[in-house]
């Protein structure tokens, strides 16, 4: 998708980062289309802190790619940092492993 910068006042995003082939290229496209003074939600779904349960993520992930299309080991709080969102609050839900995230754009 192609938008122009500072276009949103808000951008949502629900359950999809699992599915892009590079998720950071979105979240840093994202960052760009918000307002300055713009907010952007996430909830998202990635790797578990829980050691037992990421290691059965890890073992699936292949077979869950290639049958529903969806990485569940994605680090989703480092993907959000990295691309430049500013993280105004965050929680982690079932296990951490849903991600609600609050952001404004950070510095483009």
């Amino acid at each position: 998708m192609q938008f122009p910068d500072r276009s949103f006042d808000t951008i949502v995003s629900t359950l999809s980062m699992c599915s892009y082939e590079r998720p950071s290229v979105v979240l840093e496209k994202i960052n760009r289309w918000c307002k300055p003074d713009g907010q952007i939600l996430l909830m998202e779904h990635g790797i578990s802190t829980n050691l037992p349960l990421s290691l059965i993520q890890r073992t699936l992930d292949p077979l869950l790619h290639r049958t529903v299309g969806c990485h569940f080991t994605r680090n989703i709080p480092a993907l959000v940092h990295q691309s430049g969102i500013e993280i105004v609050s965050s929680e982690s839900r079932w296990m951490n492993m849903v991600h609600l995230i609050r952001g404004k754009p950070g510095e483009v």
